[in-house]
């Protein structure tokens, strides 16, 4: 109820904003003013003061619930739509066509062109479905993406690529900062052409369609999307006032691009702030372009879309109204427009009409760009060496960081090592020969004794991380080191696959990478703090495995034998589930009773051994069980297994990566590498005892080992994510 005060302070003061801008619309513009200064683009003193407004606009717009806001919105342009009822959605001024113009190729009626600004991680999820909807019925788009506001799965940029579509960059952030102020714009300049170079795209649109053409002229792009023929609700309202492309410049004329303005009203603005509940508009205004042999050039948002017919919430609308679009242009233009994706406009236009300029951009001059500052920020510098401590906290974690290691290194990075004194952590690390701090143990399961290990292995990091002065702190989970650097206020990442652990509190990292298959908003890290990586982080060492001699005679096992590497639940881990326990003990009851077969067991600790020991001595008669006596390499163990069985997460994964078969009886819940690998046919759930029975086969493989002759993508993202966070981070500082 504390709320309900506030909120209706919000209500009266948005209120009271709307009527002094009515008023202010009413003084100022009459019916004929408007349409007179609807098609007028407005730089200098005049574009000084919109993007103040702007500026305030966006810099107060947190403090209100967003369906304040877009009540707000709707009242506005509902006032709006009255003024400018005979300049929108049509405006008669905006068909003449370029002088010169010889038309279409083919002698089209009309050329097409859609985008999509992907403004939300919904949106982004809901991508995919768009683009197959488009494909049935045979049209192609470009997707616009906002690259540090939410992370894009390379699988997702890769699918939209080879279906024939476009990727491109939608603003760096979505807050309305971009064009704030000149020193601001040429310190992200950098950033944008940087996720253009790394997408493989040569298109930006313009968050809201904020914009200051010239400065845009300085991206390194071949086309643009921030302005529009007419389009009297956008918050820089002042249109272009023609439905043709033209090629836009920097402020000293030395970099051009092909703008292409949206000449169809954007599907937010017309089904959710008008409350449009048909196409009506859409086929008016296409018939219109049509007519003049115009471009009709539409923006829509998968985030604003309703799929699969699921009730409408709140800024939605249904898919159906755009697939009708499509399927309207399809039947009734058939054979008479001509779709192409935005990057071939623009290299069509920058072909036949390179001297193109509506007369509505001449009205003055832009603010200018600081051109030294913006020079030494595009020059091109070396990503800054850094000292990088990484925290060996559980056994993966050793052949998982030696390929990173050695690249961070061979880049120029120091990288210093800690590890803790549990799982045979440094045994492992000893073997393959890291230089390391030992620091800390494990405090087994009792959550009281988690915690004071957690604080007190910290206290034993702090020294170490006080004398080496990292920039920046890596590992796959490692709790203690996460929370020393977050009171040494030094940046970190953590390195994760499973989606479903619990974060400890004041132990968040700053950044998370992780594998494309999760899902960002389930993570510790921020969403805009999440980079992807394609494949599974058992991808990154396992390519480079080779078989060492067996270590099955050193156990004491035959070649002619059947051999299952068998790995117990982590009985003392947060996510533990004793129905992990009942699987383990049914495999090992059908183990005991199957001639032939021998299990070698690898227990977690030395107390999981001792109580397994004590409590099922008959595993172990007759060797039919055997335990390592010392630290193997795990790789080693499971290429030379004819099948392996786990209650763990990386062992499974390192099995499906060398192609072995593998059966995971982890009963926490399922993570999304582990469902990923299921639906490939890769790893195969138990689920129950009887499915112990039924679904693990007993057989013998033959041992080929597969060809990794693929890019190591994973490897290859991981450190690209690393460095570009370095970039960030430093940028920061």
């Amino acid at each position: 109820m504390a709320t309900l005060p506030v909120y209706g302070i919000c209500i009266t003061t948005m209120a009271a904003v709307c009527q002094a801008f009515k008023k202010r619309t009413k003084k100022c513009y009459n019916t004929r003013d408007a349409e007179d200064r609807i098609g007028l683009y407005r730089p200098g003193k005049q574009e000084l003061k919109i993007m103040k407004s702007i500026d305030i606009y966006y810099q107060v717009k947190p403090v209100f619930p967003r369906r304040l806001q877009i009540w707000i919105r709707r009242k506005l342009a509902h006032h709006k739509r009255r003024i400018y009822k005979n300049v929108w959605p049509i405006n008669p001024g905006s068909s003449e066509a370029p002088k010169g113009w010889g038309g279409w190729p083919g002698r089209k009626k009309f050329a097409l062109v859609l985008q999509h600004d992907v403004d939300s991680l919904k949106g982004l999820k809901q991508s995919a479905k768009l683009m197959n909807l488009e494909k049935e019925l045979g049209f192609r788009s470009s997707f616009n993406f906002v690259p540090e506001d939410y992370p894009l799965p390379p699988t997702l940029r890769q699918s939209i690529v080879e279906s024939g579509f476009e990727i491109g960059v939608h603003g760096l952030r979505h807050d309305g900062k971009l064009f704030r102020n000149p020193e601001e714009f040429c310190a992200k300049v950098p950033r944008i052409n940087h996720y253009l170079k790394k997408w493989g795209a040569v298109g930006f649109t313009s968050p809201s369609m904020l914009r200051n053409l010239n400065w845009i002229g300085e991206l390194d792009i071949e086309h643009a999307c921030s302005t529009f023929d007419t389009d009297p609700f956008e918050p820089q309202s002042d249109g272009v006032s023609t439905i043709f492309p033209f090629l836009a410049s920097n402020a000293l004329n030395t970099r051009t691009y092909v703008e292409l303005p949206y000449t169809l009203p954007q599907d937010h603005g017309l089904f959710v702030i008008l409350q449009e509940m048909d196409i009506t508009i859409w086929k008016q205004k296409i018939d219109w372009i049509a007519e003049n042999g115009g471009l009709a050039a539409l923006i829509s948002h998968p985030d604003y879309m309703s799929f699969d017919g699921a009730p409408l919430k709140n800024e939605e609308y249904p898919v159906g109204h755009y697939l009708e679009l499509l399927d309207y242009v399809r039947k009734k233009y058939a054979g008479q427009y001509w779709h192409v994706l935005p990057r071939e406009m623009a290299r069509f236009w920058r072909n036949t009409m390179p001297g193109y300029k509506p007369a509505s951009l001449n009205a003055g001059k832009s603010r200018s760009l600081p051109q030294a500052d913006l020079r030494r920020r595009k020059k091109r510098t070396p990503i800054p060496s850094s000292k990088i401590w990484i925290d060996l906290d559980n056994t993966p974690h050793v052949p998982f960081f030696i390929p990173i290691i050695r690249e961070l290194e061979q880049r120029g990075h120091e990288v210093v090592l800690t590890a803790r004194n549990a799982f045979q952590v440094c045994e492992l690390a000893d073997e393959k020969g890291l230089h390391y701090l030992k620091v800390g143990r494990h405090y087994g399961k009792n959550p009281v004794m988690k915690i004071m290990g957690l604080v007190w292995r910290t206290a034993q990091l702090l020294p170490f991380a006080v004398r080496q002065k990292p920039d920046l702190g890596l590992s796959h989970g490692a709790r203690s080191q996460t929370l020393a650097c977050n009171l040494l206020r030094v940046p970190t990442i953590l390195i994760a696959d499973y989606e479903h652990a619990k974060t400890a509190p004041f132990t968040h990292p700053r950044w998370t990478i992780v594998p494309d298959s999760l899902p960002p908003e389930v993570l510790p890290s921020k969403i805009s703090r999440v980079r992807y990586y394609r494949g599974i982080k058992e991808d990154v060492y396992v390519s480079e495995y080779k078989p060492a001699a067996s270590p099955l005679e050193e156990m004491g096992l035959r070649a002619d034998e059947m051999v299952v590497t068998v790995r117990p639940p982590a009985n003392e881990a947060h996510y533990y589930n004793p129905e992990s326990d009942v699987l383990l003990f049914e495999l090992m009851s059908r183990i005991c009773q199957t001639p032939g077969i021998r299990a070698i067991l690898l227990p977690r600790n030395q107390h999981q051994e001792q109580s397994f020991r004590e409590s099922y001595p008959g595993w172990f008669v007759d060797a039919k069980t055997v335990v390592p006596h010392r630290a193997v390499d795990g790789l080693d163990l499971l290429w030379f297994s004819d099948f392996v069985v786990s209650g763990g997460g990386t062992m499974n994964r390192e099995a499906a990566a060398l192609g072995v078969p593998v059966y995971s009886i982890f009963r926490g819940k399922a993570g999304a590498v582990d469902l990923s690998l299921e639906e490939q046919g890769r790893l195969i759930m138990i689920h129950s005892p009887k499915e112990v029975w039924s679904k693990i086969q007993f057989v013998r493989r033959e041992k080929i080992l597969p060809l990794f002759n693929q890019p190591r993508v994973a490897l290859e993202d991981i450190i690209d994510n690393i460095e570009d966070i370095i970039r960030i981070e430093c940028r920061r500082t």
